[in-house]
C-alpha cells in the first residue's frame, strides 16, 4: 500500500506534466494562428505588389534560341473581382481583357487568358519577277518566299490613251506566320511573377501588346514544387490556405482562353 506522501507526489507530478503539455498546446496553437495570419497578410500583399507592376508593365522583345523575334510581358495574377475593383487603373486593353474573361466565366472556370496584338509591315518588301504583257498593257509582279507570296497584277498601263485609268489588283498575297505562345515563370524571386510570350516566325509579325491573366493561386512553389515545397504541402495539407494542383489538373480544370486581335 503506497503512502500518502507517495500518492500527493504522483499526483502533483502529473498534475505538471499535464498542465506543461496544455501550455506547450495552448502556445503553439497561439504561434501557429499568428503564423497562419501573417502568411495570409504576406499572399494578400504579394498578390497586390504581382498585381501592380502587371498594369504598368511594357513589352520587352528579344531573340529566342531559334532567331525568332520575341514579345513578352507580365501577367495579371489576380481575381477577376480584384481586376474590377482596380478597373480604373486598366488600360484599354486589359478593360477588353477582362470583359472577355467575364463573358467566358459564366460557363467555364478561366485558368489562364492572353489578349495579343499584332501587326504585319512590309518595310523591307523586295522587287520580284516583274512580266510586262504589252498585247494587254498588263503588267504582274509576283515572287513567292518562305515569309510571303504575292502576285499584284497593273492593267491598261500601256499606251496611254485619254479617259483610261490604270488598274491595280493584288491576286495573291499570303503572308503565313506561326506563333509559340508560353506561360513561364518570371524572374526568380518571391511569388515567381508569370510572364507570357508571343514569338512569331514571319518576320513581317510584330506584336505590339500582349495582356495576359491568370489566377492568383498558380504560383510556382504550388504548380511545380520543389523537394521542401512538398514536404511543407503535405504538412500543411489540411489547411485550407494550400491549394494541390498539378498543371494538367489545372488546365483541363477549365478553359484556356486566347484572343488575337
Amino acid at each position: 500500500m503506497k503512502k500518502i506522501s507517495e500518492i500527493n507526489y504522483t499526483f502533483n507530478l502529473t498534475t505538471l506534466v499535464i498542465a506543461g503539455v496544455l501550455i506547450l498546446a495552448l502556445a503553439f496553437g497561439g504561434w501557429k494562428l499568428s503564423q497562419n495570419r501573417a502568411d495570409k497578410l504576406k499572399a494578400e500583399n504579394l498578390v497586390e505588389v504581382k498585381l501592380k507592376n502587371a498594369l504598368v508593365a511594357d513589352v520587352a522583345y528579344y531573340k529566342n534560341k531559334t532567331g525568332e523575334i520575341t514579345a513578352e510581358k507580365l501577367t495579371l495574377q489576380a481575381t477577376v473581382k480584384s481586376l474590377e475593383n482596380a478597373n480604373n487603373n486598366l488600360n484599354l486593353n486589359q478593360k477588353e481583357l477582362l470583359k472577355r474573361i467575364k463573358e467566358v466565366e459564366k460557363d467555364n472556370s478561366v485558368i489562364t487568358a492572353a489578349l495579343i496584338e499584332t501587326k504585319v509591315t512590309l518595310d523591307s518588301l523586295r522587287q520580284g519577277i516583274i512580266v510586262v504583257d504589252t498585247v494587254s498593257s498588263k503588267i504582274t509582279i509576283s515572287d513567292n518566299l518562305p515569309e510571303i507570296k504575292y502576285n499584284f497584277e497593273i492593267g491598261k498601263v500601256k499606251p496611254a490613251i485619254a479617259g483610261i485609268k490604270p488598274t491595280f489588283k493584288i491576286n495573291e498575297l499570303t503572308l503565313p506566320n506561326k506563333q509559340f505562345i508560353e506561360f513561364h515563370w518570371g524572374e526568380r524571386k518571391e511569388g515567381y511573377p508569370i510572364s507570357f510570350s508571343v514569338s512569331n516566325s514571319n518576320k513581317y509579325f510584330t506584336t505590339t501588346n500582349i495582356e495576359s491573366y491568370a489566377i492568383p493561386q498558380l504560383i510556382k512553389p504550388i504548380v511545380k514544387p520543389s523537394g521542401w515545397n512538398k514536404f511543407t504541402n503535405f504538412l500543411k495539407k489540411g489547411s485550407n490556405t494550400i491549394i494541390t494542383f498539378g498543371v494538367g489538373a489545372a488546365v483541363g480544370a477549365g478553359a484556356i482562353l486566347f484572343l488575337v486581335k
